[in-house]
């Protein structure tokens, strides 16, 4: 007897909804490939703008040490501190000198805080041009001897404590270098013996801390970023 095949819509129809399902999973998966290249898009738009407007304001920043120069002297004036601050330009770069009655106690390395705040406003300025260049922090005293400490250590501890008030309103320490002189490099000569009346203000104007800007070469600055990644 001939058996008869007996056939089923439903069944037949069963492979119907398995291709749904597939296609309806494909479509879900370019979905998400869609959503994923648009969100990174925005963030690459976003990354790309913003490191348009970090150049541009480097850019903008960025200034000659006569430009700087004229800066300090004009916040200088503004601030009144003229006579406690002399700017030059000299071969080495510039040059801004601190008289150290601005800043610390006779014989003393500690800074006085509310003198040094006076000084920040041309402080933080240095900070700004310092990120390209090289930066001398000198200490100088007069040529009176210490008593408690050596004028080498003197003027060594007093260069320090501005290298760290300065790191502590931003400057990178990469690229600085503290030098001591003690009375050697005084700005006015001594006329008479030591201690003597007639050497008042030389003293007075010998004992300073000297910050100096100095032009870096790119590829100097470049090797100096490299070995900092390593």
């Amino acid at each position: 007897m001939k058996k008869r095949r007996f056939s089923s819509n439903k069944n037949q129809d069963l492979w119907i909804t398995s291709y749904a399902d597939l296609i309806s999973a494909i479509f879900a998966v370019m979905v998400l490939f869609v959503s994923f290249s648009k969100i990174d898009l925005e963030k690459f738009d976003m990354v790309q703008r913003l490191m348009i407007e970090k150049n541009k304001k480097e850019f903008d920043e960025f200034k000659t040490l006569s430009q700087i120069e004229l800066i300090i002297q004009e916040l200088a004036r503004n601030n009144k501190l003229e006579e406690f601050i002399n700017v030059n330009i000299d071969k080495n770069g510039l040059v801004i000198s601190f008289s150290s009655a601005a800043q610390f106690e006779s014989a003393s390395h500690t800074l006085i805080k509310d003198k040094i705040l006076k000084m920040k406003p041309i402080l933080d300025e240095i900070v700004i041009h310092s990120q390209y260049r090289y930066i001398d922090i000198e200490g100088h005293t007069d040529n009176v001897p210490g008593t408690k400490v050596s004028n080498w250590e003197l003027s060594a501890l007093r260069a320090l404590a501005i290298q760290k008030y300065l790191e502590e309103i931003g400057l990178n320490n990469k690229n600085v270098r503290l030098i001591a002189n003690a009375e050697n490099k005084p700005l006015v000569e001594y006329k008479g013996m030591i201690n003597s009346l007639i050497d008042k203000e030389a003293r007075d104007s010998n004992r300073r801390v000297s910050i100096i800007i100095r032009e870096a070469k790119f590829d100097d600055l470049k090797q100096n970023k490299m070995r900092d990644n390593k």
